[in-house]
């Protein structure tokens, strides 16, 4: 005849059981840990090169762009100072603005670093014919020019 027990009115209190340390499950644990660590490490290092990689890649692609606007901008001014260097725009900003004349015989004095220090003496002018004076008329004079002003 079998015995009936009822487990239902009974209560089960496991506090007091004591689990034993496992060795070999603690070491497995710890040795889980550190590989994961060190793959998550790598998993960064690697993302923390590929985000400089493409900031890098930005950095070099906006200096060239600024190099590229650097030289448009170099050779912009290369023409501008080769414009304001043209004689013939002096020349005629000189006569124009500034009322210059081109100097008569005898005005013009060259100076050489050999020449001896003395003081020119300057020529009379001489006696402009006829055909000339008419060119010379359409220049101004400085007298006609200080009177402008």
């Amino acid at each position: 005849m079998p015995i009936d027990i009822d487990y239902r009115n009974r209560i089960v209190s496991n506090n007091n059981v004591v689990r034993e340390p496992d060795a070999k499950s603690h070491r497995d644990y710890i040795v889980v840990t550190v590989m994961a660590s060190v793959f998550l490490l790598g998993l960064f290092a690697y993302g923390w090169q590929h985000y400089r990689w493409y900031q890098y890649g930005y950095r070099i692609e906006a200096a060239q762009k600024k190099k590229e606007q650097l030289s448009e901008v170099g050779r912009q001014l290369l023409l501008e100072r080769a414009s304001l260097r043209s004689p013939q725009r002096i020349d005629s900003m000189a006569r124009r603005d500034l009322g210059m004349v081109v100097p008569a015989p005898g005005q013009l004095v060259t100076l050489r670093a050999d020449a001896p220090l003395t003081i020119p003496v300057p020529q009379p002018p001489q006696p402009v014919p006829p055909q000339e004076a008419s060119a010379d008329a359409v220049q101004p004079q400085p007298a006609a020019l200080a009177s402008k002003r």
